[in-house]
């Protein structure tokens, strides 16, 4: 990654001192403009916007139009999308502009905020078939565009190669050989310690979603429909149930955290993982992971051999859009801004900034292939990737259901069959319900 000179290190000091915290006007300059905007989101969002390699955007923006920009951030998903519907229902509000993540884009929380497809037929949106499909999607209803995505995590599987050559084994290409290798790759070392041939978070859903794919499947639709019972879902929890039984899988993987598994990953005790992209540098470094430094590489998980016909494997992503409030009064200046943020050179800022690029140039900038080593790969994923469920009401409600009977399957506490049965069940009244 190319070091930042020493006035660019004193320009993001001078940055961290006034705008870290909630609420502080950016760089000075909006103080006393015509016109401030009041953003709402995570406080991800606002370091991506003004911290690190990258630069500052929002101060040359300000120094450009005369906007200024008040930032409001919190840390927890829930209590952000709780105040941002709140605040957004209201007749009017006080928020200009604010993110939101795809599970909770549905029709009903879209009406609360303004198309943006007169304001691009004004100012057009550079590029914009750079964005993956499988991101706008989710933020269109009824042929309007409501958001653009500004920032995803796109999981993917992570094999350690160094374990992968000790055992013999050859990188998969068919989800057969993915599970062959997982079987190889679980054994005992010398000193009695346990390596496994999988680890993953067995409390996310996007994980079980993930191993559903390589068979074309998912829990449910992009329109709704439940297929959690169908075959491919079947398939899936019956290999896992089988690798279970077998000790390919911890014991407690159900009670796992993804960081949990990342650990036991970098201690040299599991050949593959599931993850996001976002941590595979760190995980990479000696500090990291001791004597497996570079040894981790992203692989898009293989489809099973009778499905390799079906297109590329889709990975699970979570994003995140950037919108503007129908009860918003200064929605000209929250579309500008939403403009700058977006553009091809402001995606490349803010992936030096920490932020996920939400369009596949960015990928080749070189720039970006310096500082992620698979930006190629993560390019790849993004153009397949999709949601692991469809926004609506109940998403959470349905999503812990389930989560709930994919672990008694995997566990064996149900044949997989029964598992999806009783998921679908429990869950249709809930997804009726909108």
């Amino acid at each position: 990654m190319t070091k930042p000179t020493m006035a660019l290190t004193r320009r993001h000091a001078m940055a961290l001192l006034g705008a870290t915290t909630a609420g502080t006007l950016l760089g000075g300059r909006a103080f006393g403009q015509q016109t401030t905007l009041d953003i709402f989101g995570h406080r991800v969002h606002q370091n991506a916007a003004t911290t690190g390699n990258g630069g500052d955007l929002i101060g040359p923006f300000t120094t450009q139009t005369g906007i200024g920009v008040n930032w409001t951030v919190l840390g927890d998903n829930n209590a952000i999308h709780e105040r941002l519907l709140r605040e957004v229902s209201l007749s009017s509000g006080g928020i200009d502009v604010g993110y939101m993540l795809n599970r909770y884009a549905t029709p009903q929380n879209l009406s609360l905020f303004e198309p943006l497809d007169e304001f691009m037929a004004e100012k057009p949106v550079e590029a914009f078939d750079d964005f993956s499909p499988g991101l706008l999607a989710p933020v269109q209803h009824e042929g309007k565009l409501y958001g653009l995505p500004v920032r995803h995590a796109t999981n993917t599987v992570v094999y350690n190669e160094k374990i992968l050559e000790e055992r013999g084994i050859a990188v998969p290409t068919t989800f057969e050989e993915f599970l062959a290798a997982a079987r190889q790759g679980t054994f005992k070392r010398d000193n009695g310690q346990d390596v496994f041939g999988l680890a993953f978070s067995g409390m996310q859903l996007s994980f079980f979603v993930s191993m559903a794919r390589a068979y074309g499947g998912d829990y449910m639709t992009a329109d709704g429909k439940i297929t959690a019972n169908e075959e491919p879902i079947i398939r899936a929890l019956t290999a896992l149930a089988e690798l279970y039984a077998e000790g390919v899988i911890p014991r407690g993987f159900t009670a796992d955290s993804g960081d949990d598994s990342t650990v036991l990953s970098n201690q040299g005790r599991a050949l593959f993982t599931l993850s996001n992209y976002a941590g595979l540098v760190r995980r990479n470094s000696p500090e990291e992971s001791g004597e497996y430094a570079g040894s981790f590489k992203p692989l898009h998980l293989p489809m099973a051999a009778d499905f390799q016909a079906a297109g590329p494997y889709a990975g699970t992503i979570e994003f995140w859009s950037i919108m503007i409030p129908r009860n918003g009064t200064k929605k000209q200046a929250a579309y500008d801004l939403i403009h700058t943020l977006t553009t091809p050179d402001a995606q490349v800022a803010m992936a030096l900034n920490g932020n996920g690029p939400t369009r596949w140039s960015v990928y080749a900038r070189p720039e970006i292939q310096q500082l992620l080593p698979f930006a190629d790969h993560e390019a790849a994923a993004l153009a397949s990737a999709r949601p692991h469920l469809p926004a609506f009401n109940e998403v959470a409600r349905v999503q812990d259901i389930f989560l709930e009977e994919s672990q008694a399957a995997v566990l064996g506490h149900k044949a997989p069959e029964q598992a999806m049965a009783d998921a679908v069940r429990r869950a249709e009244p809930l997804v009726g319900a909108g």
